[in-house]
């Protein structure tokens, strides 16, 4: 039976769309997936399902969340290999990088990865794109958080991605792998 990881889009921050992760825990087992398990509480999702679309899952689990906790929430399921074909395109150099800040944008289906990575303007020097499959990576120097010449937030491709930071995103595949 294939191993997923469900990222819910925008849950538990800033006090806004708040679930309990035992809550999640139950609705996702409730829809007949095993080993269900939370990481931290930003919505991550590990389980395991004979169900091997996870186009399909993303759906189900979108509604089987709408009807529960009456929150429209988007939801990313990626398989283990899925999850570990991004973690392939992260660049060595930034593992052992303190003074970069990592994040992993992982597209929502249907987005075009390659038109959206093409509207990024990174600048030289400040941060760094990695196009990966169903991802975008991005790394920007701490010291130059306020220079970065990547502009997300607030512009219709924020809707179209859910984050998470290099640390999280190694942890869940190693915890899915």
């Amino acid at each position: 039976m294939p191993s997923y990881v469900a990222l819910l889009r925008g849950i538990n921050v800033g006090g806004n769309s708040l679930i309990r992760m035992a809550a999640l825990r139950d609705c996702v087992a409730e829809l007949g997936h095993d080993d269900v398990r939370t990481y931290i509480a930003s919505g991550n999702v590990l389980f395991r399902s004979s169900e091997r679309s996870a186009a399909k899952l993303d759906a189900q689990l979108e509604r089987a969340i709408e009807e529960r906790f009456r929150l429209p929430v988007r939801v990313v399921v990626r398989s283990a290999a899925e999850l570990a074909r991004v973690v392939e395109h992260v660049p060595a150099r930034w593992l052992s990088a303190p003074e970069l800040r990592v994040s992993v944008w992982f597209l929502l289906r249907g987005a075009n990865g390659r038109a959206l990575a093409s509207r990024l303007k990174p600048k030289e020097g400040i941060d760094e794109i990695v196009a990966a499959p169903g991802a975008i990576l991005w790394a920007v120097r701490r010291d130059a958080l306020t220079r970065t010449g990547i502009r997300l937030i607030g512009t219709p491709d924020y809707k179209l991605i859910t984050s998470r930071n290099l640390n999280t995103t190694l942890k869940l595949a190693e915890l899915v792998g």
